[in-house]
């Protein structure tokens, strides 16, 4: 390939397309917590390029500098890192079809499988999506792929490494980290990865057209990446089919054990206690457990003759805690968002800064999103709501954009948290009693973006 690169750019056959953006946004928010912001502006500017050197071989790039701040935190830490500035790398690989049916790419690249819109259970590579906006998300990972592809079956193969260390975006460590003694001891209950050991995942998958339907069955065998599982082997089916302007999907999960977070016996309402006899208040008692744990989703799109958009999904996570797991949890004072992250052991690579970030606690949930576009020929109206069925809380999200050009564009947000029933929430303190979706330290959020694109 790299040949081939060579000789086009002696021979002037080289192809290169450049687009990009400038994007800047405002948050202002109620906040519920310590260390959380009650203003954040941001400012992103993002190039993508494109070489073609042949018809054979792509070069891509999508890279921003991102500046971001935060103003107004009441209480707790002042100087927050994930406020800071930070140059961005969502996607950079090398793509080349060297014959009919083969296809090689290495690089970063964001490669989804599954059939979801708002979750994807069988998706173990990516940074997760942003439910209320799915297409928002566009990081990838660092990967090698060699695909097949015939008319009706395809069959691909994926190893990715893990970026176990980045500084101001950028990452200084892949695959291994350099090993740490103390990452073996308690720092704030946040477990650290420079243990050594390497984080790595080998997927495949195997996807066909039959009788009209896209059937995808996929394999993976991870070692600590992204979650706290060693040598976990996990399957997948996917599941999607076409009637009219009505599209149904499916997408499910199996794997043995799990990696949910819980709470050490005694050490919910004493966690320092703990701490001081050498005992870590939360662990994983189920990681290599027998029994067989599912996640999964069910769910469908129609799309109606003036190409609004209405999707409802229903998804089972499998890792959930139940009633008692949970007030536990919330009990030790996982309501702060950065400290819930650093628990679960996320990517450490998540991307551009989102607008709305999740990771499921509870068991089952919905999502419906309706999207309407061409209001007045240039406005479109994007409504989510994301729902935990287990307490009735939920996140509900309405965008309007606004396209006075083709190369300008202007959006208004807000996310509105509702508590859930009180009955049924847990309790956070002077009596008061709330669901998942109202234990973030954000309250009600407004954002207002506007984007050049170019």
């Amino acid at each position: 390939m790299w040949s081939a690169l060579l000789l086009s750019l002696a021979v002037g056959e080289l192809q290169v397309t450049t687009t990009g953006f400038l994007d800047t946004r405002v948050q202002l928010a109620v906040t519920r917590a310590d260390g959380t912001p009650g203003l954040v502006p941001l400012a992103e500017g993002n190039l993508q390029v494109k070489v073609r050197p042949t018809e054979a071989f792509t070069v891509f790039t999508d890279t921003s500098l991102v500046w971001q701040s935060a103003f107004l935190v009441q209480g707790g830490e002042k100087d927050l890192p994930q406020y800071r500035p930070q140059a961005v790398l969502s996607e950079l690989y090398a793509e080349g079809q060297p014959h009919e049916h083969i296809r090689l790419l290495a690089g970063k690249k964001r490669i989804v499988w599954g059939t979801g819109f708002a979750f994807n259970p069988t998706d173990l590579l990516n940074p997760p999506k942003d439910p209320t906006d799915p297409t928002f998300q566009r990081a990838g990972a660092w990967l090698a792929q060699v695909e097949v592809p015939f008319e009706k079956v395809t069959v691909s193969v994926v190893f990715a490494g893990k970026v176990t260390r980045q500084f101001a975006g950028l990452p200084t460590a892949f695959v291994v980290s350099p090993h740490n003694p103390s990452a073996e001891s308690i720092k704030g209950w946040v477990p650290d990865d420079r243990d050594g050991e390497a984080h790595w995942a080998a997927t495949a998958r195997v996807y066909a057209l039959l009788w009209n339907t896209d059937v995808t069955l996929s394999y993976a065998f991870t070692n600590l990446y992204n979650d706290a599982f060693r040598n976990k082997s996990r399957a997948g089916l996917s599941l999607s089919r076409t009637f009219g302007g009505l599209e149904l999907h499916a997408e499910g999960l199996l794997q043995g054990g799990s990696s949910r977070l819980e709470v050490v016996d005694g050490c919910d309402e004493l966690p320092l206690r703990c701490v001081a006899r050498g005992q870590p208040p939360v662990e994983r008692p189920h990681l290599d457990a027998s029994f067989v744990n599912l996640k999964g989703l069910v769910g469908g799109r129609y799309q109606f003759n003036d190409d609004s958009l209405l999707s409802v999904e229903y998804f089972f996570n499998g890792d959930g805690h139940d009633v008692d797991g949970f007030r536990r949890l919330v009990q030790l004072g996982v309501r702060n968002p950065q400290l819930a992250e650093a628990l679960r052991g996320a990517s450490a690579d998540p991307g551009t800064p989102q607008k709305f970030s999740f990771d499921p606690l509870r068991r089952h949930y919905l999502v419906a999103s309706f999207q309407k576009p061409r209001i007045f020929d240039d406005w479109t109206l994007l409504l989510t709501l994301l729902a935990g069925l287990e307490d009735l809380s939920f996140q509900a999200m309405a965008q309007v954009t606004w396209m006075p050009k083709e190369w300008l564009s202007l959006a208004f947000a807000a996310y509105l948290p509702f508590d859930g029933v009180p009955d049924w929430g847990v309790d956070v303190g002077d009596g008061e009693r709330r669901g998942e979706f109202g234990l973030a330290g954000f309250g009600s959020r407004f954002l207002l973006q506007a984007k050049v694109f170019f």
